[in-house]
């Protein structure tokens, strides 16, 4: 008897636990997908990035790229279509940058999915994909220092040039230090080196005013995109440089006036400083 209410027990236990059974949830869906009900289109679903490859994972970004870039054009003939221009400008973004395709394609598929299921249509889409240019760009250096530049010092203006340059762009900047010039009339010949009789520590009417820095010296300018500019004297002819942030690099001789400077002229030359900067 006591058997038998245990055997009973069991089969309780067992047809209880039965009953509690967790069914796994369906995968997400991958590629174009539109609910049953409520979507005026389909979204497409990328694929879980985590679980590829490093080779199906960059195949995966230009299958979502093309993807997106059909529904964005009009192509797919679902009533979805934005300015060709802008999507045209976002491609080629991420032409460049294909490992930002992932984070595109998730917050793509977030505003997809809103315009799907409401009747106020794909204004903030179609915003969105305006602006993603800019987005994507936002802190981005679009000129790095890649070539060798040659140029000649202009001792006759202020600042001169002004090359853009990327943060931990490394350069070295040069010029010829047997080229002579005059920083007044009656004044001696100098070279870039400038003229260590005339010091310019601390008098801020010269651009280079800190220690090391004379009249008629090479000086060489970084100028960060939020305006921060760092002043450097070149005495030796020669300067090693690497970018703290995103700017632009120019370079000027350390004076106040220029309507009197001169440069050097004997048989019939005159002398010019080259300036060459290169990447390293």
């Amino acid at each position: 008897m006591l058997t038998s209410r245990f055997a009973l027990i069991s089969l309780v236990l067992v047809v209880g636990g039965c009953g509690k059974k967790n069914v796994a949830p369906p995968p997400p869906p991958f590629g174009w997908h539109k609910e049953p009900e409520g979507w005026n289109f389909e979204c497409y679903f990328p694929p879980n990035w985590a679980s590829l490859d490093e080779i199906s994972r960059k195949q995966a970004r230009s299958k979502a790229l093309d993807e997106m870039m059909s529904q964005w054009k009009g192509e797919r003939d679902d009533g979805v279509s934005f300015r060709e221009s802008s999507a045209d400008e976002v491609e080629l973004v991420l032409l460049g940058r294909p490992e930002l395709i992932e984070q595109v394609a998730a917050k793509n598929l977030e505003l997809c999915k809103a315009s799907a299921t409401t009747p106020v249509g794909t204004d903030a889409w179609d915003n969105w994909v305006g602006g993603l240019d800019d987005q994507l760009n936002a802190g981005q250096c679009l000129a790095p220092l890649l070539d060798t530049i040659f140029d000649y010092l202009d001792i006759n203006s202020g600042w001169q040039r002004n090359f853009p340059i990327c943060e931990g762009n490394k350069i070295r900047v040069t010029g010829s230090q047997k080229d002579r010039f005059r920083t007044t009339e009656t004044g001696p010949w100098v070279t870039i080196a400038g003229d260590p009789d005339k010091p310019t520590v601390g008098n801020t009417e010269y651009p280079c005013n800190m220690e090391g820095c004379t009249e008629g010296i090479l000086v060489f300018k970084f100028t960060s995109l939020d305006g921060i500019e760092t002043i450097i004297p070149v005495p030796d002819g020669e300067l090693h440089f690497t970018a703290p942030a995103h700017g632009d690099i120019s370079y000027r001789i350390n004076d106040t006036t220029f309507y009197d400077n001169k440069w050097y002229k004997g048989g019939g030359i005159e002398d010019h400083t080259s300036i060459e900067i290169s990447p390293q």
